[in-house]
């Protein structure tokens, strides 16, 4: 599903693309384009994969997240320090709703200060 983060969770819907790749008499098939409203999908099966700029999530963004509640977040950071504090705001906005299940950092610029890094948050 695509749609801007700061609206992904509000009463409008996202659009989810169904594309087709070319058949094999080497026609293209159609795109089909539905509406879904992302809080309708059920919680306890949702996963959120959350890879933001640098600068990190909007409080107004994270806010809606947690009011959502999905039972897994990922969150992919190309910055550490602006994810321990968006992870530090989930936690006290759901107070016992989230525990960190665990952070793996990823080293994928060898011989600079760059790293990426996956925190996976659970339901508690």
């Amino acid at each position: 599903m695509a749609a801007s983060a700061e609206a992904i969770f509000d009463a409008s819907t996202a659009t989810m693309n169904d594309k087709n790749n070319t058949t094999d008499d080497n026609t293209t098939a159609t795109t089909t384009t539905t509406n879904i409203n992302v809080t309708s999908l059920p919680r306890d099966e949702v996963a959120v994969i959350l890879d933001p700029p640098r600068k990190g999530c909007s409080v107004d963004f994270i806010e809606q997240l947690c009011k959502y509640a999905p039972q897994r977040i990922l969150y992919m950071s190309c910055d550490p320090a602006t994810q321990a504090r968006d992870i530090k705001l989930i936690l006290n906005i759901t107070e016992d709703g989230y525990s960190i299940d665990h952070v793996h950092p990823f080293d994928l610029f060898p011989q600079t200060r760059h790293i990426e890094c996956l925190a996976v948050l659970e339901k508690k």
